[in-house]
């Protein structure tokens, strides 16, 4: 099964959007923000996710039958998702005492644990999970390069690889994707998520939730909510959102992915306006549960409950897990608490029988669709068989692409790319040429080494028929603390006629606990960079990296440049497809690239000024060391063509709320190759009751093009799209004149207008 249109996915969007679904300013609202509302549930999950061949109330039958027989114990075993070592113990199994099993690192041993489950007294098979962010044995491209593809179909097709590779195995459960919105690179894990703008993580949770499905995995939405504004960019810092900045800007990516069919959801372990989420109730029963109507399994993240002690919310192990399990969390993630303090609060009824309930309830609907408990919707994996179901050609083919998809093109001066007609000598220079571990990325689940073809050996064969000879030399390794071998590189660098520099940072700078407060090339790379442009000779710099980085130093080092991201197992290839032309580049930016570290948190939908930055006014809102803009915008990106705008119209000048707006635009391809565009549409609401962001993507639209080829694009845009939070968390869409913005990024100068007319 494919995706939808565009225009569905669209419509589907603002559906996402559309978090308390009330449109109208005269509806009542509560003190509390979080307090239940009168609001239309959740989706209900899909085929795709529902694999029990079983109604609801048959479900729910078979669960009130087990919840009969199961002990106090049995419950809160259920309670625990528990990790796997080779020492692991099977009575755990045995006797019920743990529900969820991560980690586990064999199909064989998959299978027999299973066996184990559906042998024990009540017969509860085992979810087993792991995190497979981008891949499982055979990687795409990190989160945040897929997202830099602007493609649901690429998007979908890398969840669709990594279901089909980790189901083959006996995996159900993968503890992803983090759709997170993030806004500061400082942030390691920016890493995991679609970046800065939420109609992208949107399209981003979507995508991927159902090309886990197809694939034959489940997906965790994580972390819900608020983790990827941490203060500064400090993992495990707090973060403050306001309740309309929550609700415009990082619930959204949740309800579309729940919409999707996401059963499982990550609870933040990090503080968000001053309350550890992990004991938030107001957010975890209150939003999530009463006002949503998820029905699935809330999880703790990774020794979250233990750590509301540190977090200076509870004086006791036991008061931990008691704040837990009142807030809402169904399932201890490692601390063990749950196993260790339960039978006490729910004899000394801190703890409600019917609470633990309902916890049970939840994971065992869980399973049921899941289809666990059907042995011939979940048949045991046969090793042998998941053995030859991985990092096969065909799979490789979906990475590659992915990984083609999802490289920017960030400069090219000259149009000194695509070497379609190299030099006689190129010095390749960077330790990270002959790396596969900076080409697979951070989160690299059950990858190998060895199935990633290197960027230096893919160079050399590709440009072996053409005379060219390729040298290398390293400069310095990967972190690049030493300057040993500069003189060296820049020995190479001068015998050749051009010179591909592979910089950027290694993968293991960018995941879980990796912030940085200097973000431009790590350590001495900028003093190699400066080293061979002294050389005289053109650098082309191909940038592997994890985050945005401040790159206005190295950009003006080098002629051309491609950021990369980490773009996974079939990356190297997909480099070299770029380099020589084989692949004109389409993807464009998910994070505005700053100037400088000062300007962050950054992003491009900012709010409007009463003092907009004037270069010949000292009073107004500026820097006096830097411009205010970004280096390189949201949403921008090269190509080996060029693409022209014209003829932008909307179908409805006056339009009513409820329905369609169609915007079209004509695009045409100006230059001398075919190419795809990445058509971008943004909104801008002058004058509202709050002040409304100077930009917001809402709609994009992809045309391949043939060389002077002119096409008219044509982009849905759902009016529902408009509305935005008040104070209370209530949705509002108010009428007047909205203003529209088209073109290859958020700094499009194309407009036009329409106006929402009241009802």
């Amino acid at each position: 099964m494919r995706l939808p249109s565009l225009p569905a996915l669209l419509l589907a969007s603002a559906t996402a959007l559309g978090l308390l679904a009330a449109t109208a300013r005269a509806q009542t609202s509560p003190a509390d923000p979080f307090a239940p509302k009168p609001e239309r549930a959740i989706v209900a999950a899909g085929p795709i996710h529902d694999r029990s061949g079983l109604s609801p109330r048959e479900v729910e039958a078979r669960i009130d039958a087990l919840l009969a027989r199961m002990t106090l114990d049995d419950k809160i075993g259920q309670m625990f998702a528990g990790g796997w070592a080779p020492d692991f113990d099977d009575r755990e199994v045995r006797e019920g005492r743990v529900g969820i099993l991560s980690g586990v690192e064999t199909a064989a041993e998959m299978a027999r644990l299973q066996r184990l489950a559906r042998a024990s007294r009540l017969g509860i098979p085992l979810i087993f999970t792991r995190d497979s962010l981008h891949g499982y044995r055979t990687l795409a491209p990190v989160p945040l390069g897929l997202a830099a593809s602007f493609d649901p179909e690429i998007i979908a097709s890398a969840g669709r690889m990594t279901g089909r590779e980790a189901s083959s195995q006996g995996m159900h459960l993968t503890f992803s994707p983090m759709v997170d919105l993030t806004r500061d690179p400082r942030w390691g894990r920016v890493v995991e998520g679609a970046g800065e703008d939420p109609f992208l993580a949107r399209l981003f949770a979507r995508s991927m939730v159902t090309g886990l499905g197809e694939g034959g995995l489940q997906a965790t939405l994580k972390h819900f909510v608020g983790y990827g504004a941490v203060r500064a960019g400090r993992d495990y810092a707090e973060a403050e959102i306001s309740v309309p900045t929550l609700h415009d800007l990082h619930l959204p990516p949740f309800r579309a992915g729940f919409e999707a069919g996401a059963q499982v959801v990550m609870a933040a372990f990090s503080v968000l306006n001053g309350k550890p989420v992990t004991a938030d109730r107001r957010l975890l029963t209150g939003l999530l549960r009463e006002r949503w109507g998820f029905d699935g399994i809330v999880i703790s993240d990774w020794d979250a409950i233990r750590e509301l002690i540190p977090h200076g919310v509870a004086a006791s192990r036991e008061e931990a897990a008691e704040k837990a399990v009142t807030a809402g969390i169904d399932v201890d993630l490692a601390s063990g608490l749950y196993r260790e303090q339960l039978p006490g609060l729910v004899a000394s009824g801190r703890a409600s029988m019917a609470r633990i309930d309902e916890a049970v309830r939840r994971v065992l609907r869980v399973k049921f669709r899941f289809g666990l408990f059907d042995p011939q919707a979940t048949p045991e994996v046969d090793p042998a068989v998941a053995a030859r179901s991985w990092a096969t050609p065909e799979l490789r083919a979906v990475a590659l692409e992915a990984a083609r998809r999802s490289i920017v093109l960030l400069k090219n001066d000259g149009d000194l790319l695509p070497l379609d007609h190299p030099p006689k000598r190129i010095a390749v220079i960077g330790a990270a040429a002959r790396d596969a571990g900076d080409l697979m990325g951070s989160w690299g689940a059950k990858a190998e080494r060895e199935d990633t073809p290197l960027f230096l050996d893919e160079l050399r064969a590709r440009l072996k028929p053409f005379g060219t000879t390729v040298d290398f030399a390293e400069g310095c390794d990967d972190a690049c603390l030493k300057s040993d071998g500069f003189e060296a590189a820049a020995k190479v660098a001068a015998k050749a006629d051009l010179v591909v520099a592979v910089l950027g940072e290694p993968w293991y700078l960018t995941a879980e606990s990796t912030s940085r407060t200097r973000l431009g090339l790590p350590n001495r790379q900028q003093a190699l960079l400066d080293r061979l442009h002294r050389s005289g000779r053109p650098i082309v710099l191909v940038t592997l990296a994890g985050r945005p980085m401040a790159m206005g130093e190295a950009l003006a080092k080098a002629k051309a440049v491609v950021y990369a991201f980490s773009p996974g197992t079939m990356g190297g290839r997909a480099l070299v497809d770029v380099l020589v032309g084989a692949t004109n580049p389409s993807a464009r930016l998910p994070m505005s690239l700053p100037r400088a570290v000062g300007q962050l948190p950054f992003s491009y939908d900012m709010l409007p000024t009463g003092r907009p930055p004037k270069p010949d006014d000292d009073l107004s809102a500026r820097y006096v060391d830097e411009a205010v803009t970004p280096l390189l915008p949201f949403g921008f990106g090269l190509s080996y063509t060029r693409f022209a705008y014209s003829d932008l119209a909307v179908v409805h000048p006056r339009i009513g709320a409820g329905e369609t707006q169609r915007i079209e635009v004509t695009v045409r391809n100006v230059g001398a190759r075919a190419g795809r565009e990445i058509v971008q549409l943004y909104v801008h609401d002058p004058v509202a009751s709050r002040s409304r962001p100077l930009r917001q993507l809402r709609g994009l639209a992809r045309v391949d093009l043939e060389p002077g080829e002119a096409k008219t694009v044509t982009i849905d845009l759902p009016i529902d799209e408009l509305a935005f939070a008040d104070e209370d968390g209530r949705r509002v869409l108010e009428p007047g004149r909205f203003e529209v913005f088209v073109g290859g990024s958020s700094a499009a100068t194309l407009t036009t207008s329409f106006e929402l007319i009241s009802p």
